[in-house]
Formats: structure tokens, C-alpha cells, sequence
């Protein structure tokens, strides 16, 4: 397991660090990216791993820019993304080396994530891929289109050779991106069968109504970013112009419904991308 480095990015993760961490074979290296939490999730991640490289960011740099500040130190052969709020199963690491073993043609592996209902998150489809039929997870091991950023296993190699995670995305389709560039770029996805994280999903920063809206801003703002990236920025105006008016009249007129904040967040993030603001600027700033 010297072979492969770990890295969290947390922010307000303070509660699920020690069973994260816990869970991480001793002999791997760990680093704790912690984005300028308001709570003492540095403190906390640095007492449950004593021998983890935690890097203290000055500000919150978002979950992107924040994994490439945590693979910057990683010196081994492999990483892996590892959400603050997923755990490893034992023999995880293992049977993901293993599977880089035999495909050497592959950048990216993604493990089984089970949820606490023990069903398998397979990923979704890409903005781009027109699927006919439902996403279904595989049997065994098979190439894919999406590794999702909750436990994602890199070859370090093919990742520093694309150029990591955008550092333009705050938060939000980071994982799509890098999923498309890998792919581009020659390496192949894989998917494999046998080895397993478990994921809460959405824990891993404590939730509150305003951390729920700037999410929502940075889909709207991410998803042109992506769109204006991968098909030009026509395609991302046509997107854009096509959605921001039905979310911006559904947040002010439908004032009792509970997806409001959704929508009105949604919309503002699209807004701020047709100004021309940039999402690491804004980060989580003032509504």
C-alpha cells in the first residue's frame, strides 16, 4: 500500500474525518487538504492520523483546485480522491492496484460505491453522451464513461499528464471534466468489480441553508463552464439562455416550494458566468 497516497479534501469536515481516516491502511501515505474550514477539521484530522501531511489553505480554494493542492505532495506511483464522508473497505487499495496492473492502458478506476442502503452508485451519464436506455452498473470489471470524485483512483502519471482537475471549477463537474480529458487524451476508465468504499453522499460538509444555495450557484455556474469548454461557448449561451429564465421566474414565483433556493441559486451561478465572473473569485462569498 506504499504505493498509493491518499487525499481528502475537507471543509466543515470535522465529524466524519476520524472514520474516514480510520479506515485508510497505516502504511499508506495520507494528505488532508482542509480548505479553510470554519471548524477545526485540521485539528481533528491531524489527531486521528498523526503521521498525515495536512495542508492548511489559506482560503477556501474549492474541491478541484483544493484535490490538486493535496496531489501535489503525492510522490507515489497511484492516488486516490477520497470523499470525507466515504471509508474504505478492506483490501479497497489493494484490489485497485491490482486492477492498474492489468490494464496499464487505463487513468482512472472506479471501486463499487455502496450507499448506507447497500445499493451501488454507478455514476451518471455524461452531459455529452446520449445513452439509449438506462445507466446500468456492470457485473464485473468494464470500461466507462465517469468516475465520480467520492473515490476516485488515479495513475499519477496519465493524471499530472492532463493537468489535474480544472483549477477555473470551484465546485461541481470537476469530475466530469477530468473524465472527458482522461479520455481524450488516450487513457481508458474502468470500473472494477470486488473492491468497495461506502459513501453517505452530500455529508461531507456539515450542511445549512446557505452552504445548499452557493452549491446550487456553482452547478449553474460550473455546468456553462463545462458546456462552454467541451462544445464552445455558442453551445454554453444556447444552454444557458434556454434555462436561466424558467429558474429565475420559478425562485421568484414560486415562493412555497422547498426547491426555491435550488432554483434561485441555480440561476444566480448561471448569471454570474454570463457576467463573466469567475467561480474560485466568488468561492462561497456573500449572496
Amino acid at each position: 500500500m506504499k504505493e498509493v497516497s491518499v487525499v481528502i479534501v475537507a471543509y466543515n469536515s470535522a465529524a466524519l474525518l476520524p472514520s474516514c481516516l480510520a479506515a485508510i491502511p497505516a502504511e499508506c501515505p495520507v494528505i488532508v487538504v482542509d480548505n479553510a474550514s470554519p471548524d477545526d477539521s485540521a485539528a481533528v484530522a491531524q489527531a486521528a492520523r498523526p503521521d498525515a501531511k495536512v495542508v492548511r489553505a489559506p482560503r477556501n480554494l474549492g474541491f478541484g483546485p483544493g484535490a490538486n493542492a493535496g496531489f501535489a505532495e503525492v510522490t507515489t506511483e497511484f492516488g486516490i480522491l477520497l470523499n470525507a464522508d466515504a471509508t474504505l473497505e478492506p483490501g479497497t487499495l489493494a484490489g485497485l492496484v491490482a486492477a492498474a496492473r492489468r490494464y496499464p492502458e487505463a487513468g482512472m478506476f472506479a471501486p463499487e460505491i455502496l450507499t448506507p442502503e447497500e445499493t451501488m452508485q454507478f455514476g451518471h451519464d455524461l452531459p455529452f453522451r446520449r445513452l439509449r436506455g438506462p445507466v446500468v452498473a456492470p457485473e464485473g470489471d468494464a470500461c466507462c464513461w465517469y468516475v465520480g470524485g467520492s473515490a476516485m483512483f488515479l495513475r499519477m502519471s496519465a493524471f499530472r499528464a492532463i493537468g489535474g482537475f480544472d483549477p477555473d471549477i470551484f465546485l461541481y463537474f470537476e469530475d466530469d471534466d477530468i473524465c472527458l480529458r482522461m479520455r481524450e487524451a488516450g487513457h481508458a476508465l474502468v470500473h472494477v468489480a470486488g473492491v468497495r468504499v461506502r459513501h453517505e453522499g452530500g455529508a461531507s460538509s456539515a450542511p445549512s441553508e446557505t452552504l445548499n444555495w452557493w452549491k446550487a450557484f456553482h452547478q449553474g455556474w460550473s455546468r456553462l463552464h463545462l458546456e462552454d469548454k467541451h462544445r464552445g461557448r455558442g453551445a454554453a449561451w444556447r444552454l444557458a439562455l434556454g434555462e436561466w429564465p424558467g429558474l429565475t421566474l420559478k425562485a421568484a414565483l414560486r415562493r412555497g416550494d422547498v426547491r426555491r433556493e435550488k432554483w434561485s441559486g441555480r440561476a444566480a451561478g448561471m448569471r454570474a458566468w454570463m457576467s463573466g465572473r469567475k467561480a474560485g473569485a466568488i468561492a462561497l462569498g456573500k449572496r
